[in-house]
């Protein structure tokens, strides 16, 4: 199974190269390497559930991919989002799944040729007679104020081999169930193979804590680590002393060949034993609840069984508040209307009150003094944050950002006129993005 998951892994890397070689660097390769969507055996005799080494630009999964797997993906590929591609014999799952992904740190790529039950043709036409894809313009405005993905604290690392050992105690399970129950709580976490160890995008930095890629980690669970080789151990023994708190779910008795080894012991002795899923889960959340890591929107709803057959996921509502790595705190709501439903709030981010009155998103980041460092909103009436203040009396698609240098850039999305004074005084860098319009209705 080692060798199908090493040799899927060359395919697709040699793949990735002969592409940019004939496309030249700036080539841009997305298509998704998966073709069940779900982390079992299906895929495992696939491609050896390859999927954190088949190299893309951006984090691609499919369908009904758990959330851990999608936003895990983003990290080791450093993009700031991660893309799913979604198809269904309706628009309305996509108009609401626009929102849940956005939620998630993520965008939907489009399958717009679904076959069934009606023609590719006919369910393209359907789609560009909605409003989804201009309501997806206004999702992009996240794009513009950060390149940061979802903030999630903890990390489940499952057992590669011992998930895929037929002869094991852990078979087909990918560590998912734990996973379900943090992101059920509001705590997001990354599912991550044990075969990542060894790539530089899992590491333990110099603070002290467990990384991967821009994310780290307060918590880190080994998930049924039976048949891992000593390198597992070796690199959790560089945070004997570290400050990510460590759990293990599973007895370590083997090691990859099969012969006995004493797993428990070459672990570290701070990494706590959990008896199973429910109190490893628990231990979990009373860890970074004590560290002070506020719970997001939890994931209130559940995929259907994919094709009928294995175990279901997490789904996010349409509707919430999530933050980025870099402490951009986003709020997200389609859940009654594909461009988005009111957002008239006041939040705390840092401690100091932030008002918006937009619709579908509003997004803001404060620097370390608290004055703001970007925003963005969906038909933005009012903003307000420390000194910054903005009223417009035409609603409008606007994000904000400073560059490097500290100087403000804005855009203004699907707006005519003039750029309002109140936004005319904070810069006049400003780019305009237009809209896409859906097509007429049929005769």
């Amino acid at each position: 199974m080692d060798l199908l998951r090493t040799r899927t892994t060359e395919i697709e890397q040699a793949y990735y190269r002969a592409a940019k070689t004939t496309f030249g660097p700036k080539a841009f390769l997305a298509a998704h390497p998966t073709t069940f969507p779900v982390l079992d055996s299906r895929e495992f005799e696939r491609d050896g559930l390859n999927w954190w080494t088949a190299t893309r630009d951006f984090a691609q999964t499919d369908e009904t991919t758990p959330y851990c797997a999608r936003t895990s993906l983003a990290k080791k590929f450093g993009g700031a989002v991660w893309f799913n591609q979604w198809y269904d014999k309706t628009p309305e799952s996509y108009e609401r799944g626009i929102w849940s992904y956005a939620l998630a740190g993520g965008r939907m790529n489009f399958h717009l040729l679904f076959p069934l039950p009606m023609t590719g043709a006919k369910m393209h036409k359907v789609l560009l007679r909605t409003k989804v894809l201009a309501a997806d313009c206004r999702i992009r405005l996240l794009n513009l104020i950060s390149d940061a993905p979802v903030d999630c604290p903890v990390a489940v690392i499952f057992g590669h081999a011992g998930a895929m050992n037929w002869a094991g105690p852990a078979y087909n399970n990918t560590g998912t169930e734990l996973t379900d129950a943090l992101w059920r709580a509001g705590i997001y976490a990354d599912l991550i193979p044990s075969s990542e160890i060894g790539d530089p995008t899992l590491r333990v930095g110099k603070d002290g804590y467990i990384w991967y890629g821009k994310q780290r980690y307060e918590a880190v669970a080994l998930h049924q680590p039976e048949f891992e080789n000593a390198a597992t151990a070796k690199f959790f023994q560089q945070c004997a002393n570290g400050k990510t708190a460590l759990y293990r779910l599973g007895d370590w008795t083997k090691n990859f060949d099969g012969k006995p080894f004493s797993g428990n012991a070459a672990l570290p002795a701070r990494m706590k034993a959990l008896p199973d899923t429910a109190a490893c889960a628990s231990a979990i959340l009373a860890e970074v609840q004590r560290r002070g890591c506020e719970p997001q929107t939890p994931a209130t709803k559940t995929f259907p069984l994919w094709n009928k057959i294995g175990r279901t996921t997490v789904d996010m509502p349409s509707s919430g508040r999530c933050r980025l790595t870099d402490g951009t705190v986003i709020l997200a709501s389609g859940e009654n209307d594909v461009m988005g439903d009111p957002i008239q709030k006041t939040l705390k981010v840092q401690g100091q009150d932030v008002t918006f009155d937009a619709v579908g998103v509003a997004a803001v980041r404060l620097d370390k003094h608290g004055k703001v460092e970007a925003m963005a909103a969906g038909a933005l009436k009012k903003f307000k944050a420390g000194d910054m203040s903005i009223e417009l009396a035409t609603p409008a698609d606007v994000a904000l950002w400073k560059d490097a240098r500290g100087k403000w850039h804005g855009v203004l999305q699907g707006y005519a006129g003039a750029v309002p004074e109140a936004l005319a005084k904070i810069t006049k860098h400003w780019t305009r993005l237009t809209v896409p319009q859906p097509l007429p209705p049929e005769n």
